[in-house]
């Protein structure tokens, strides 16, 4: 998607260090240096206060190192049962380093923003969500822009207070934040609901039926006089028929992921990740393509060819004719067929096999080879995005290990042509374009999210399923287990437990290669 607002991401993370969020800072307080969350949050199966243990490093939910096969080893059909790691082992804290960072903090708010240095200003180095704990300095240090003051985290890293930072001297109760941990192994990190209905009301809080009825009253009365247009969700901008307790009215085709569900008052509501309340009938749940690409051995298997329309294989009437008759063989879209050459035949472009199948050239998508373009090393990982064919073929240096179908920007231009860089990963970002016109589209936690030029990014697409023709609004949209593996395979990974990291500052290594070519 282009022109996307992070809605999870930079923007709400921005906001939260100069907006009072849920939790701030105890009163036992005192602070601030560098930042990794090194704590994994309690379960009901893991009593402890969240310390890094031996075994966080194989736990596939924790990203930790694929099994024995490892992530570049086929399967028997060719693709992939494992993901490459997310994160980064987990740092565990040595004597001098309990020292240094004695208190116990948790994120209270949706997402905070880690910074380099104590500074509003210094560059962002990656989000933590609710939830997440980290070990923190004795005392707070204050200026930067922000007026609660600073905490550095373990091991790097700071984070202003009024963010949404819960500190004590023990762990600090996590009661109070409801949100959804990411599945790390699974394609879907969260669980995704399709809205149903236009002016679905989204509430701060549980309505009583009074509220309900009057949210709904004015939810219709804006369908009548304006449409589909997003109303604006600042109370002073909006009809003061609409309750205080309505957060913001969403359409039918936007989509929320669930934290949690509750009845009151006899009527089922599903709390979203961002905290608003939805009735549970105005939501449908949606599971995402179960495509995904495949894993190849070197140049040897390329190109390959798959199926991305359904059409009938035609043959010559006679072996130098040009008139083709239709056969009754049909290959299934996102199958892959050896052919082994492409012809032109009167008018049109068609792929030949050796049996003399023949496919229009427009319903087919190649995976070709690539030389690896100059200031990418020698075992580096990269990909490469195929305008033309709709596909993408990722490299470990010289070497091709996996390729899939996409779909990118459905005009020219909506996704860029070049060599760029990952700039920032998210595991998953909330993505919103409102225009008037049907386009509109509000996404919570976009999953597997890496950007690499402007708005413009590498992403899961649950939405869809058809990979392999242009649909976008210039993203590259993979399938949600595609965009998982590649998320582990493009570099940096993310400090353990950190929900995004951007590249190249601190300490955190350069972002993987992008190309994208016509």
């Amino acid at each position: 998607m282009i022109g996307a607002f992070l809605l999870g991401g930079g923007v709400v993370a921005v906001a939260y260090e100069i907006a009072l969020a849920p939790g701030g800072e105890r009163a036992d307080e005192g602070a601030g240096a560098d930042g990794r969350a090194t704590e994994r949050r309690p379960t009901e199966s893991d009593p402890s206060d969240g310390a890094p243990t031996g075994d966080v490093l194989n736990d596939p939910a924790a990203g930790g190192p694929a099994g024995p096969s490892g992530p570049l080893v086929p399967n028997g059909e060719g693709t992939y049962d494992q993901f490459p790691p997310v994160f980064d082992p987990p740092l565990v804290l040595d004597a001098a380093a309990e020292q240094k960072f004695p208190k116990h903090g948790l994120v209270t708010a949706g997402a905070v923003t880690v910074r380099e240095r104590a500074d509003l200003e210094s560059r962002r180095m990656g989000l933590l969500r609710a939830g997440t704990r980290v070990r923190v300095h004795a005392q707070r240090t204050f200026g930067g822009g922000c007026s609660s003051g600073w905490r550095g985290i373990y091991p790097r890293g700071w984070i202003c207070l009024r963010a949404g930072l819960d500190v004590g001297d023990t762990p600090p109760d996590a009661g109070s934040v409801v949100i959804a941990d990411p599945k790390l192994d699974e394609s879907m990190p969260y669980k995704y609901l399709r809205v149903s209905h236009d002016a679905t009301p989204m509430f701060h809080r549980l309505p009583s039926y009074r509220e309900q009825d009057r949210a709904d009253v004015a939810g219709r009365a804006w369908l009548e006089d304006k449409g589909r247009e997003p109303m604006p969700t600042h109370p002073d901008k909006r009809p003061e028929e609409v309750p205080a307790v309505v957060k913001e009215y969403l359409n039918a085709g936007y989509y929320v992921t669930a934290a949690s569900e509750h009845v009151h008052s006899k009527r089922h509501f599903v709390r979203t990740n961002r905290g608003a309340y939805a009735r549970k009938y105005q939501l449908e749940s949606r599971q995402g393509s179960e495509f995904r690409g495949v894993l190849i051995r070197g140049p040897e298997d390329l190109p390959l060819h798959w199926i991305v329309r359904e059409l009938a294989f035609m043959r010559r009437r006679s072996p130098e004719s040009t008139v083709l008759d239709a056969t009754d063989q049909t290959p299934s879209r996102r199958s892959l067929h050896a052919f082994v050459r492409k012809i032109r035949i009167g008018d049109y472009d068609y792929y030949e096999d050796d049996d003399g199948l023949l496919l229009r050239a427009y319903a087919v998508g190649r995976s070709r080879l690539l030389k690896r373009p100059p200031g990418i090393g020698a075992d580096e990982p990269w990909v490469h995005v195929d305008l033309s064919e709709q596909t993408l073929v990722a490299y470990q240096g010289s070497r091709p290990v996996f390729t899939t179908l996409v779909s990118t920007g459905k005009e020219p231009g909506m996704t860029p042509v070049g060599v760029f860089r990952v700039q920032s990963k998210f595991v998953a970002t909330s993505m919103r374009d409102q225009p008037i016109e049907d386009e509109a589209y509000s996404i919570e936690d976009v999953p597997w999210t890496q950007y690499f030029s402007n708005n413009v990014a590498l992403h899961g697409a649950f939405w869809h399923g058809g990979f392999g023709l242009v649909r976008s609004h210039g993203c590259v949209n993979l399938s949600p287990a595609d965009a998982r593996w590649l998320f582990g395979f493009l570099g940096p990974r993310l400090p353990f437990g950190w929900h995004a990291v951007m590249p190249g500052v601190g300490s955190s290594g350069q972002g993987s290669a992008v190309v994208v070519t016509e």
